[in-house]
């Protein structure tokens, strides 16, 4: 199969091919119309000397006939009908066959003009033209001027030659001009191939160049199905990552759960009978508390593995803050943590899942709590998020680690000692179940704040 030509030879052979057509039909309209008009000159010049020396006797003398032919540029013939030849400036000894050819009884040759004086184009031993003229005073008498072409054609050689210089001049000058063009639009095209080649199964952080010309939009959309591309592998990636947490999940909680619950029972037992403010009260307390947080994983580990369907009903988000600060107020009292709750009273209902928010809230409050191992203020409000709803909980702990920036929401990642890395994730999974989002930002001078924002039960036109 033979190879396709380039975009750039597809662009330069038709602008050369015009180019040569243009100055081939150029070229050669200039030549006929300079070779007509030299002949056109030459012809009116010998119809004027024949019409001049035709009208008078001079055509019978040789000084006057050898002046008048110096000013016509031509050779002038006086003879009779029957060949005879009167006068001359030509020597006919030197050049018989000229004087023969013209001065016969019947001229022949073409006529080339036959207003005023007879032009012909006579066969002479050199290309000349003739103009026959009858003298006025001596009837049977012709005068014939004499008008060679060698001079015109070597004119019109000279000058021919000139145009096909210029022409293939301008050709070569309209190739390199077409091929600095083409290359010109077709360079960036060829670039956008390389880069195209250059992007590999995996990706690239580079992207093609862009630009306001059309090869520019070219690359903006190849740019943006580039981030497309990498959204969805993100996408793909989360979502093994996820399908596998499920499957570790589902059988860590299988295994887990049954004898967690009675070990609790069992723990919970001995509390009930164990001697108030002992050691071994003190004791059951702690596991019972230990328990308490495994079974929050086991949750966690649960609602990864089956998400469920989401049970809604129509609430007020301040009620579900409320409720569950109170469940972390002991907590936050033994991490010395003060909490500065601000609720906007024209914040509209919500539709939600409430146990499944409440746990989804908890693990946010509880990552804030733990990211201020000193203590602090944590700020927790609401606010109107255009026609939606904004939960933001701020805490004044170390902030976002940079090197899990953008892995934040992903399963099993963590900084924290004792932490399992599914907090964020069951609660990034619970709020766009409920149609919202979380985002997490950095604060000044030190800190992180926690957004959850969530559509509002009805337009606010509605609600006011």
């Amino acid at each position: 199969m033979a190879r396709p030509w380039r975009l750039q030879t597809r662009i330069l052979i038709p602008f050369v091919l015009i180019a040569l057509v243009s100055i081939v039909v150029t070229a050669y309209v200039a030549l006929a119309v300079v070779s007509s008009a030299l002949e056109a000159r030459v012809i009116s010049r010998i119809q004027d000397a024949a019409t001049v020396m035709s009208q008078s006797e001079f055509a019978l003398n040789p000084a006057i006939l050898h002046n008048a032919g110096q000013i016509a540029g031509a050779d002038i013939l006086t003879y009779q009908d029957d060949g005879t030849v009167l006068a001359s400036t030509i020597d006919p000894a030197s050049r018989p066959e000229l004087v023969r050819a013209v001065a016969r009884p019947n001229p022949q040759g073409a006529i080339v003009r036959q207003d005023g004086p007879a032009v012909r184009r006579v066969p002479c031993d050199v290309p000349c033209l003739v103009a026959y003229a009858p003298m006025m005073t001596r009837p049977g008498a012709w005068v014939a001027v004499v008008a060679e072409t060698s001079e015109r054609s070597a004119a019109t050689g000279a000058l021919t030659r000139t145009i096909l210089l210029t022409a293939a001049a301008s050709l070569l000058a309209m190739i390199l001009v077409s091929h600095v063009v083409t290359r010109r639009v077709t360079a960036p095209i060829d670039a956008l191939v390389a880069f195209t080649r250059e992007v590999s199964a995996q990706g690239t952080s580079r992207r093609a160049p862009v630009g306001d010309d059309e090869t520019g939009t070219l690359g903006a959309a190849f740019n943006d199905m580039l981030d497309r591309l990498d959204h969805a592998r993100a996408a793909q990636v989360q979502s093994e990552k996820l399908g596998l947490a499920g499957l570790m999940a589902a059988r860590v909680a299988h295994d887990i759960r049954n004898p967690l619950a009675s070990m609790k029972m069992q723990a919970q037992v001995l509390a009930a009978n164990a001697p108030a403010e002992s050691l071994e009260s003190e004791a059951l307390t702690a596991i019972l508390r230990d328990i308490r947080q495994i079974e929050t994983v086991v949750l966690d580990l649960i609602e990864l593995a089956r998400p469920g369907n989401v049970r809604r009903s129509d609430v007020r988000l301040d009620t579900i803050v409320r409720d569950v600060l109170d469940q972390l107020a002991a907590q936050f009292t033994h991490r010395r943590i003060e909490v500065t709750l601000d609720l906007a009273p024209d914040v509209p209902m919500v539709s939600l899942d409430v146990e499944r928010f409440r746990r989804a809230l908890l693990n946010v409050l509880n990552n804030a709590s733990d990211a201020m191992t000193t203590g602090g203020r944590l700020q927790v409000r609401t606010l109107r998020d255009g026609e939606g709803v904004a939960l933001d909980v701020i805490d004044e702990g170390a902030g976002i680690d940079p090197t899990i920036r953008d892995r934040l929401f992903s399963p099993f990642v963590s900084t924290k000692r004792d932490g399992v890395g599914l907090g964020l994730v069951n609660a990034k999974a619970i709020v766009e179940q409920h149609g919202g989002r979380i985002e997490l930002a950095p604060v000044q001078p030190h800190g992180t704040r926690a957004r959850i924002s969530l559509p509002a039960l009805r337009p606010l036109t509605e609600q006011t």
